[in-house]
C-alpha cells in the first residue's frame, strides 16, 4: 500500500462522496425518506463484524487512562485491553463506518467519533458502545444553526442599516455573512451530516465536550453528550476549513488546529475563541502541550512552537519532510513525533533526533507512551516496543 496522508485516509469517505443534489424540488419528509434509505444502506445500522484478524486492521488512533488502552480504526473496529501485556479483545461496536479518533475521560468512560458523523460512547471502560449521534441528527443541528445565525445576523443588519452613523464596511460584512449563511441553509441537503467526517474529541469535564472534522464542523455538549450543538459557524472559520485535532493545558484552555494552518483557542470552555496566528498555510494535524508550551504539527515535517499560550509562535526545523500525524511525551522534555514513511523523530526542546528506520516505511497514525511501552497504530495494525528498544523501527 502506498504511503497514504493519515488525514487524507480519514477524509477519504467525506471527499469521494458525489457532490449532494439540492432538494428543493422535494419535500422536507421526501428528503429525509431519502436521506434514511441511504443510511439504512451503509455502516451506520450494521455492528461492526468480529473477526481473529482485526489487530492488523488500519488504526488510526489510541488513548489510554492508567494501563487501559483503547485502538479505534477502520470498519468500526475497537480494540481494547487492560495493560501492555495482554491480548487485545475486540469491543462490541454498532456501526461499521471508520473511527478516527478516542478519548478517556476516566477507567469506565470514553468517546469515540468517526465518518458520517458518528458519536460513540463506552461505560465499562471499552468494550461495549453505543452509538449518541449520527450524520441524521447532525443535518438538524446544522439546519437550526443556520436558522439562529440568519435570524441575528439580520437583527444586526437591521439596526446597522438603520444607523447612519454605522461603518459602511462593517455593514457590508455583515449582509456578506447574512447572504452567506442564507445560501449554506439554502443548499443543505439531507444528507449533509452523513457526509461529514469526525477526526477528533475532547471532554475537558465530565459534562463539557467538543468534536470536530471536515467542513468546520464543530459540536459542543454541556451535558454529557445527551444533547450537542452545532457551533461550527460561530468560531473564526469562516472559510470551513477541516478540523483536525483538540487538545487542553493546565490553565482549562481549549487549542483546535486544522487545514491552512488555521488556529484556534478558548479560555472559557468554548463561550468566546480567538484566531491563533501560526503564520502558516498548511495542514496541521495535531497539538500537544508541556506546560504553558504548545507544539503544532504537520504536513512535510513542518511543526511550529507557542511558549506564550498561542499568543506568537516559531517555526521549528525538524530536518524531516514526512508528514508528522501524532506525538506523545517520552518524558517531561522529550517528545517522540510519529508519522508518514515510518517516522520516528524524538524533540528535546532543541535538537531533533531522527531515530525511524529506512527498512521500515509503513506509515505510523498515532502513538502513545504507557509506561515504559511505546505502542504505536497504523496502516497494518499496531506494534509496541519498550523505550530501549526505540530505535529498532516502525510497525511490522
Amino acid at each position: 500500500m502506498p504511503s497514504m496522508d493519515k488525514k487524507l485516509l480519514a477524509l477519504l469517505c467525506a471527499l469521494s462522496l458525489p457532490v449532494p443534489l439540492l432538494v428543493h424540488s422535494a419535500s422536507d419528509e421526501q428528503a429525509l425518506n431519502k436521506a434514511t434509505r441511504y443510511v439504512d444502506n451503509n455502516v451506520l445500522q450494521v455492528a461492526a463484524e468480529m473477526n481473529s484478524l482485526a489487530e492488523k486492521s488500519v488504526f488510526l488512533e489510541i488513548d489510554n487512562f492508567q494501563r487501559r488502552q483503547v485502538m479505534v480504526g477502520e470498519y468500526g473496529r475497537i480494540l481494547v485491553r487492560d495493560n501492555a501485556e495482554l491480548t487485545w479483545l475486540q469491543a462490541n461496536v454498532p456501526v461499521q463506518t471508520t473511527i478516527t479518533a478516542v478519548n478517556f475521560i476516566n477507567d469506565k468512560v470514553a468517546w469515540a467519533v468517526g465518518h458520517q458523523g458518528v458519536i460513540l460512547k463506552t461505560t465499562d471502560g471499552g468494550h461495549n458502545w453505543i452509538k449518541m449521534f449520527d450524520g441524521l441528527q447532525l443535518t438538524g443541528l446544522l439546519k437550526t444553526s443556520l436558522e439562529q445565525q440568519i435570524v441575528t445576523l439580520t437583527m444586526q443588519f437591521e439596526r446597522a442599516e438603520a444607523d447612519s452613523s454605522f461603518d459602511e464596511d462593517m455593514l457590508d460584512e455583515l449582509e456578506i455573512q447574512l447572504d452567506d449563511a442564507t445560501y449554506k441553509l439554502e443548499d443543505l441537503t439531507a444528507n449533509a451530516g452523513i457526509e461529514i467526517s469526525f477526526f477528533d474529541v475532547l471532554f475537558t469535564t465530565p459534562d463539557y465536550g467538543l468534536v470536530i472534522g471536515a467542513y468546520g464542523a464543530m459540536l459542543e455538549t454541556k451535558d454529557g453528550g445527551n444533547n450537542w450543538q452545532y457551533i461550527g459557524y460561530q468560531v473564526p472559520n469562516p472559510e470551513g476549513f477541516h478540523l483536525n485535532a483538540l487538545t487542553t493545558d493546565v490553565d482549562n484552555n481549549i487549542y483546535v488546529v486544522g487545514e491552512a494552518g488555521l488556529g484556534m483557542a478558548s479560555s472559557d470552555l468554548g463561550e468566546n475563541w480567538r484566531s491563533l496566528d501560526i503564520n502558516y498555510m498548511g495542514s496541521l494535524f495535531g497539538i500537544d502541550v508541556n506546560g504553558t508550551s504548545l507544539y503544532s504539527y504537520g504536513l512535510r515535517g513542518n511543526m511550529f512552537a507557542s511558549k506564550d499560550q498561542g499568543e506568537t509562535w516559531q517555526h521549528l526545523d525538524t530536518g524531516v519532510t514526512n508528514h508528522i500525524f501524532s506525538a506523545d511525551w517520552l518524558s517531561n522534555t522529550e517528545l517522540l513525533l510519529v508519522g508518514a514513511g515510518g517516522l520516528k523523530l524524538v524533540y528535546n526542546g532543541h535538537t531533533f533526533n531522527n531515530i525511524s528506520k529506512t527498512s521500515q516505511r509503513i506509515d505510523i497514525t498515532s502513538v502513545k507512551i504507557v509506561g515504559d511501552n511505546v505502542i504505536t497504530t497504523g496502516l497494518r495494525g499496531w506494534q509496541t516496543n519498550s523505550q530501549n528498544e526505540l530505535g529498532q523501527g516502525g510497525l511490522k
